[in-house]
């Protein structure tokens, strides 16, 4: 049973180390710095605006469209009940704080090596783009935008990680605790049984010496006897 505990034990300490591990390596991994990039979308290459980040695609979806029904006054469709699609959307609608246009504004987000890549663009109808060069104002604040949801969001995602991580650390604690103390019992079990072992080893011992005493007695009084039967005939 102490094996089994503590082979599950040290089950549960690799995962908390892995975890470790695994975050430091990916906040070092992961790009919360916006960057430009390219998507495709409508048959060809499209401008966008991406980073790379550490959470999971779904709780970061869930996230992004809080955000902006928050902060920017319009939901985004594309993840919700019953749905969780890669590409985020909300078409012919008003941002005011981008553009007095009607726009459509779309996001992907798609599982990569880090956690999730996040890519945000936006267009005037089928075939006009927000770009860098051709709409620098509009590109501006889709890149603030990105920057203002991921200084809200990450911190308290990060927070959530660590107390996760101090639950699982404050179980293994205990863990440990009753498993020490469970080696202190059979210690104490093994140094009774030790001290038990000696005894019986000791009197084992005495009553072979014993055995071997008699049996020496034994044959001595047979080779008597047979002396004296010896004579009487």
């Amino acid at each position: 049973m102490i094996k089994t505990n503590y082979f599950k034990f040290l089950m549960q300490l690799s995962f908390v180390t892995l975890i470790t591990l695994g975050f430091n390596n990916t906040v070092k991994a992961q790009n919360v710095v916006p960057q430009d990039g390219k998507i495709e979308h409508n048959d060809s290459e499209r401008p966008c605006i991406f980073v790379n980040l550490d959470p999971e695609p779904k709780p970061l979806k869930k996230a992004w469209k809080d955000f902006l029904k928050d902060n920017y006054d319009f939901k985004i469709k594309g993840i919700g009940f019953l749905s969780n699609k890669d590409l985020l959307y909300k078409e012919d609608v008003i941002i005011p704080k981008i553009s007095s246009k009607r726009m459509n504004f779309y996001t992907e987000i798609v599982e990569d090596e880090v956690g999730s890549e996040m890519k945000v663009f936006a267009s005037f109808g089928y075939d006009i783009y927000i770009d860098k060069n051709e709409t620098p104002e509009e590109y501006r604040i889709m890149t603030r935008m990105l920057n203002e949801f991921l200084k809200s969001y990450l911190p308290d995602y990060y927070n959530d990680q660590v107390k996760d991580t101090e639950k699982k650390v404050k179980t293994l604690s205990k863990d440990v605790k009753g498993l020490n103390k469970d080696i202190s019992k059979n210690n104490k079990k093994i140094e009774n049984l030790t001290e038990e072992i000696e005894e019986l080893t000791k009197e084992s011992e005495e009553q072979s010496s014993a055995l071997e005493i008699a049996n020496t007695k034994l044959k001595e009084r047979k080779e008597k006897l047979e002396r004296i039967n010896s004579k009487l005939k």
